[in-house]
């Protein structure tokens, strides 16, 4: 973390009011290897001791006094020291070297996960079945919410809670269902208009100006509603337009690329269609026209999150379908920007969410109905192949859906009805192509307010409440790599790895694994983030306050620092995905970041972090991993981890049983921690466990350290305690060690890496990082690869990837021999 001073170990000591400036200095003074807690207990002692020579040496009787009650004190002051130091040793003599952070709480696992099989090919864990509308009409049918046709007056909730009501009047042509609609549009102009009254103003832009265009449609279609002859209709949008305040403040006509001013650039888009003949139409057509601006240039927007970004793409995209904008669907930029909704769907039809989100799966509801109503403009059947996915997983989780009331409305059932009115049976869902893939997206910027704004947009209206920047964020025309995607296939169950590559917009996890799957189970889950957030990548701290930062030097942009990102090498095979990102001033320190991914699809992921520092400074660095549960295997240099049940709107969703091994291959003067991450972040409650393996000293300009790592995914396994007899079973027997002990380090340098893998009994895998392309030999395997994966089954034609190389062998045979220095794979 900038600028704070060792923050992994202030917090263990704050109970004892120490300030972080403080326990620096007095940490620097120990120079030992004990544990802080106990370092300051020794010297409080030594205090105590040199206190009590001074008061018997030319101390009064008052004095002497004192000195009993200071010595009081110590006491218990060492008591709650001890008390406070929670270093705790493993359970075996592998363990003794892992440093846990935090207190000294461990959470009962849930015992089933070692008896439910876990899942595989022949057993998903649900069955997928084929989509239709009938799917969302029966979804619709079950979720209880038809019967807000029987009591449709929600105020202003109502244009969002009757949407499955409007498509059972799709369906069935009942007039119950559309008069409910119809009750419920009279409902919600007498709370506008109330609201209005009393605040002087209402803030609906985001949903439902362009929802109330679908109940205009439908109700007409049925001959219940003419919004040209109806007068209270009319009335209320005109209304509605007048006195929209977005996110219920005193400025109005907002300008930008995002939510704010798009949402109400759209409404106005609408009205001004509509009527035409408005007083204000022209101005709002005007207004709109300038707001696009900010916008359609550039096809995108600045959020880099599943969050805010989708209440930007509602209006947008809905809009669109409103108004008959068919560019929006079918403009070649536009559907780069739509297709990135599609490809971080995940193999079992999830969404991993990064950024500010709503937990697990957030946006899965609304992206179904953007892949079907693109699918609808555009013929795509890849869309609805992914809406189709995403549906089959919201099935998976209804029961879990349906018991909490935002996960069960605005979640899935309301988005489920949009799906259901846009959707074409017609289209026939293709599957995606399989493998894996870079996603880019333009840069975003943060401006120092509407002046510095004027720069780089037009005609902004000069009043102060007027034409302010919507959370100060512009797109420019540059293009970044926004997310690599790396892919085993579109098969339930296949392994996935969504990693975050975009250099700008906080949470800026940048080379951040911000998603993990396997057999439809999340291994990984971040937090919803402001602000930052150390997400599954090479942490780094100024322990000392001195790193020269590289700050945004800018005075019109108020981001704190930027970051630059290179991809020099990314190659995709049927059984691999090779890929290096760059990445200089990393995290804003004088640091090049070079990460590289070996995902081995369908068996593990390897990284490699290699840190070459440009400047002086006290730091602490390494790779963190976040998860739920550590354990209960664990060793010096790796521990087993788990999801117990991802996490959204506050409860846990259904997870097949899966575990992870996470392994660090070992790297002189680190250690392992177990952190718990609530002590000093409860934004962590969902993902409260962490495993940091790091480096603490003076780096030295030219220093280059290096950490591998390797994520193994796996059953659970726990053999059972056969014997009630003391001393008849050692943990080691019953827990194993989750996979570590098939990793073989054969070599292990910034230059190269060579791993063995004996996972299986039959099988043995090697990995090679080489990135100079020099011919490496380590215990048997040569080869002048730059990446190389080799997957030996014995019987079986050796399985082979590599990257710019002109041969490999094991032990002297040739698995591969080529003239020219190119790829090779079979």
């Amino acid at each position: 973390m900038r600028g704070q001073k060792d923050d992994g170990n202030i917090w263990r000591l704050r109970p004892l009011g120490f300030t972080p400036g403080e326990f620096f200095t007095f940490d620097l003074a120990c120079h030992d290897t004990k544990p802080p807690a106990r370092r300051l207990v020794d010297r409080s002692v030594d205090l105590c001791q040199g206190v009590q020579r001074a008061v018997h040496a030319r101390g009064s009787r008052k004095e002497k006094r004192m000195l009993l009650w200071i010595r009081l004190i110590l006491i218990v002051a060492t008591i709650g020291v001890l008390a406070a130091d929670f270093q705790a040793l493993g359970a075996e003599p592998s363990g003794a070297a892992v440093e846990r952070i935090g207190p000294p709480t461990y959470y009962m696992q849930d015992l089933d996960r070692y008896h439910v099989p876990a899942p595989d090919a022949r057993r998903p864990a649900w069955k997928e079945q084929p989509v239709t509308r009938d799917t969302y009409m029966k979804w619709i049918d079950e979720s209880g919410h038809l019967s807000y046709a029987d009591s449709p007056q929600h105020g202003v909730y109502g244009p969002r809670h009757l949407l499955p009501v409007l498509a059972k009047y799709v369906q069935t042509g009942d007039v119950k269902f559309g008069r409910a609609c119809l009750a419920m549009l009279k409902d919600y102009d007498r709370w506008m208009r109330t609201a209005v009254q009393k605040d002087g103003w209402h803030s609906n832009y985001m949903h439902e100006p362009t929802l109330l265009g679908l109940y205009a449609r439908h109700l007409a279609q049925g001959g219940l509603l003419d919004g040209q002859k109806d007068p209270w209709f009319k009335a209320m949008i005109l209304f509605m337009n007048r006195n929209i305040h977005v996110w219920g403040t005193a400025e109005d006509f907002w300008r930008g690329p995002m939510h704010r001013a798009q949402g109400e650039g759209v409404m106005k888009a609408i009205a001004a269609a509509w009527y035409p003949d408005a007083p204000e139409a022209a101005q709002w057509q005007a207004y709109s026209d300038a707001v696009w601006a900010d916008f359609w240039p550039y096809r995108d927007n600045p959020a880099n999150d599943t969050g805010y970004y989708y209440g930007t793409t509602f209006p947008l995209m809905l809009g669109a379908e409103i108004l008959n904008r068919q560019d929006v669907f079918s403009d070649p930029e536009m559907r780069k920007t739509w297709e990135r909704i599609m490809w971080e769907v995940t193999p079992d039809g999830a969404i991993c969410p990064y950024g500010a989100h709503g937990g697990w799966n957030s946006s899965d509801g609304q992206r179904i109905w953007m892949l079907e109503l693109l699918a609808a403009r555009t013929g795509g059947g890849r869309y609805r192949f992914a809406a189709h996915k995403l549906m089959n997983y919201l099935l998976y989780q209804q029961d879990r859906y349906l018991s909490q009331h935002m996960l069960a409305g605005p979640g899935s059932t309301e988005q489920i009805a949009v799906a259901y009115l846009l959707a074409d049976d017609s289209i026939k869902p293709v599957a995606p192509e399989s493998g894996s893939r870079i996603l880019y997206r333009k840069e975003t910027l943060r401006l120092r307010g509407k002046a510095v704004a004027a720069k780089y947009l037009q005609d902004l209206d000069p009043r102060p409440d007027k034409a302010q920047i919507c959370c100060g964020l512009i797109v420019t025309g540059q293009v970044m790599p926004a997310k690599m995607v790396l892919r085993s296939g579109w098969n339930q169950g296949d392994f996935f790895a969504l990693v975050d590559l975009f250099p700008r917009h906080d949470p800026l996890n940048v080379t951040g694994i911000v998603g993990l799957t396997r057999w439809g189970t999340p291994l990984t889950q971040t937090f919803s983030a402001k602000g930052s957030s150390d997400e599954n990548r090479l942490a780094v701290e100024d322990l000392g306050g001195t790193a020269p930062l590289r700050f945004n030097t800018d005075p019109n942009l108020s981001d704190v620092y930027y970051q630059q990102v290179d991809i020099p090498e990314f190659s995709d095979f049927n059984a691999a995905t090779f890929a290096t990102v760059r990445v200089s001033d990393y995290q804003g320190f004088p640091l090049q970041l070079a990460r590289e991914f070996m995902f081995i699809k369908n068996r593990f992921l390897v990284a490699r972090d290699i840190a070459e520092f440009e400047a002086a400074f006290l730091t602490q660095v390494g790779p963190v991993w976040n998860t739920q549960n550590v354990g209960p295997q664990i060793g010096a240099t790796w521990a087993n981890t788990f999801l117990h049940s991802p996490r959204a709107q506050g409860i846990g969703l259904h997870a097949p049983p899966q575990d992870l091994l996470v392994y660090f291959t070992p790297q002189p003067r680190c250690k392992l921690q177990v952190v718990d991450r609530t002590a000093v972040d409860p934004r962590a409650a969902d993902m409260p466990a962490q495993l940091r393996y790091t480096w603490r000293g003076a780096a030295q300009p030219g220093q280059k350290l290096l950490f591998t790592q390797v994520y193994y995914p796996h059953a659970p396994s726990m053999k059972k305690v056969l014997s009630n007899a003391p001393g008849a079973a050692h943990a080691a027997d019953l827990l194993g060690t989750a996979g570590a002990d098939g990793i073989q380090v054969l070599l292990d340098t910034p230059e190269a890496t060579v791993l063995r893998f004996t996972f299986d009994s039959d099988r043995v895998e090697w990995v090679v990082s080489n990135p100079a392309g020099k011919s490496v030999v380590a215990d048997g395997m040569s080869t002048d690869a730059r990446y190389l994966y080799v997957d030996l089954i014995p019987g079986q034609v050796p399985s082979i990837a590599a990257v710019g190389a002109t041969f490999a062998a094991i032990k002297g045979e040739d698995l591969f021999r080529q003239t020219e220095r190119e790829n090779f794979e079979r």
